[in-house]
């Protein structure tokens, strides 16, 4: 026989959630619950993540649990995650793109660019599906990463799920100084919507640093050549590396390839580089259409033994 779990607690410790001495959990439920509730109950969950989330102190590892059900959580304000060592996580099924988890921007608010920001430090997001897409040109970044050391496992960011925000300086995520994140078996970005040129992925900026995407997909439908995966919005939106391992970087448009997967800034150069490891790409004319000499992966045809697995600049 198994073992199980005696209580919420042991679950989530074996779930390699950190618990300590003084660790709390709420749990967030938007079809059954009330913002009057104390949350630590199922009989007695709480209707939303922020209210969830105002009840929590930070570096005790306290945990919002949000139940998935008929209904999503719909912010009505822009919301920023400062507390370090508390986490966020998506009680449903564990699928790749948009689980049942779900983080709505309500359809009346404006001006949430990010509707989302990450500045705490130490904290786990998972199982979770975040999708901006309302009829606002104001509202373009979806999800903001500025704090480091945080780790997202099967996290849907999808930002640009209406016309009027998959546009220029629009983008699902965007690391912004953030520094040494994880981002495990995560999707970046929707195919629902066409694109237009500026849209983004994934943007990165204030020398975002040693930040790993693995197993992750990137998701886009161009609706224009000039739409992208990646951006990296100045000379020095980069430091060091960030690095793509065994990525996925699908454009879903039957008429327009990206003319570059990746949109480097001119005076950009080593030391400050892009690492992409058994990467793939679907719908894309070039890596990088200026060949920028900073994208150094492992997807070249190999001429030789001894370079096999030998990282060498993609300049096509």
């Amino acid at each position: 026989m198994g073992l199980f779990p005696k209580n919420i607690n042991e679950y989530l410790a074996l779930q390699g959630i950190p618990r300590g001495p003084y660790s709390q959990v709420y749990i967030v439920d938007p079809a059954n619950g009330s913002d009057s509730n104390p949350g630590t109950s199922f009989t007695q969950p709480l209707a939303s993540i922020a209210a969830a989330y105002a009840l929590c102190t930070a570096n005790q590892h306290d945990v919002v649990l949000y139940l998935a059900g008929s209904s999503g959580n719909n912010l009505s304000a822009a919301l920023t995650w400062s507390k370090n060592y508390t986490h966020l996580i998506g009680w449903c099924a564990p699928t790749r793109t948009a689980q049942r988890a779900r983080i709505f921007q309500l359809s009346t608010l404006t001006g949430a660019s990010p509707l989302i920001t990450v500045s705490a430090t130490g904290c786990i997001f998972r199982d979770l599906y975040i999708f901006q897409g309302v009829d606002d040109a104001t509202s373009l970044i979806n999800v903001s990463v500025t704090g480091g050391r945080n780790y997202f496992d099967n996290v849907h960011f999808a930002g640009g799920g209406h016309a009027s925000q998959a546009i220029d300086g629009g983008a699902s995520l965007k690391l912004d100084g953030a520094e040494e994140n994880t981002f495990k078996n995560c999707t970046i970005g929707v195919d629902t919507i066409d694109a237009a040129t500026g849209m983004v992925s994934l943007l990165l900026d204030g020398e975002a640093h040693r930040n790993v995407f693995e197993d992750c997909y990137f998701r886009m439908r161009a609706g224009n050549s000039g739409a992208a995966f990646v951006e990296v919005a100045d000379a020095t939106g980069i430091d060091r590396d960030n690095t793509f391992k065994n990525c996925i970087f699908v454009n879903n448009s039957t008429s327009n390839d990206m003319a570059s997967a990746f949109v480097i800034p001119a005076g950009m150069g080593e030391p400050r580089v892009l690492l992409l490891k058994d990467c793939m790409f679907h719908n894309v004319t070039k890596l990088d259409a200026n060949d920028r000499g900073v994208l150094f992966g492992n997807m070249g045809a190999v001429t030789g033994a001894d370079l096999s697995g030998v990282a060498v600049q993609l300049i096509t």
